[in-house]
């Protein structure tokens, strides 16, 4: 499916709220948030820069905005992209994970890998990076456009796998300066 959509249609800018896992499948998803022990680990106030990462540059260039409140970050600005609100989570090392999450969709997931101060390299988790035992373990047998997660070992599970993999493509997002 995905070798019949266009380089652009396949990275679309829209960095946290993964809407293009949807047109993809092979990434995580869950019916409800999984990961539910949120803090505003990067601070109170987000704004960051968003690329689409393809053919060695950033592309579409757009902003997002976002502000705590009470258990996640929600969107302030950004929504005609697709966006939803966000949770951000420490994960090994410098990495994150991030939840995002849309009314009426199910919550997707990403790492958000720290390249230098305020800049991530972010990447869907994908389901296809795990090995075939994890992938049954936690999928199931069927198949599924994506598969569908219950538990935050899956989500460690499969964050592990895309993690040890390298992924040129994804989207990059810049945190900048609160005016």
């Amino acid at each position: 499916m995905t070798g019949n959509l266009p380089s652009s249609a396949r990275l679309l800018p829209a960095v946290f709220a993964l809407a293009i896992c949807a047109l993809l499948g092979n990434c995580i998803d869950s019916a409800q948030p999984v990961l539910t022990d949120a803090h505003p680990i990067l601070g109170d106030r987000l704004r960051f820069a968003l690329y689409a990462l393809r053919e060695g540059a950033a592309h579409d260039p757009i902003t997002a905005s976002f502000v705590w409140r009470n258990d996640r970050y929600v969107l302030t600005s950004g929504n005609d992209e697709g966006f939803g609100d966000i949770t951000i989570h420490p994960f090994e090392g410098q990495d994150l994970l991030v939840q995002s999450i849309r009314d009426r969709l199910p919550a997707e997931y990403a790492i958000a890998r720290k390249l230098a101060a305020g800049v991530y390299l972010v990447v869907p988790i994908d389901e296809t990076d795990a090995d075939a035992s994890t992938r049954r373990r936690f999928c199931g047998a069927e198949k599924r456009l994506s598969c569908h997660v219950t538990v935050r070992a899956a989500i460690i599970a499969f964050a592990r796998a895309t993690a040890s993999k390298q992924h040129p493509d994804g989207g990059l997002a810049v945190l900048l300066a609160d005016q």
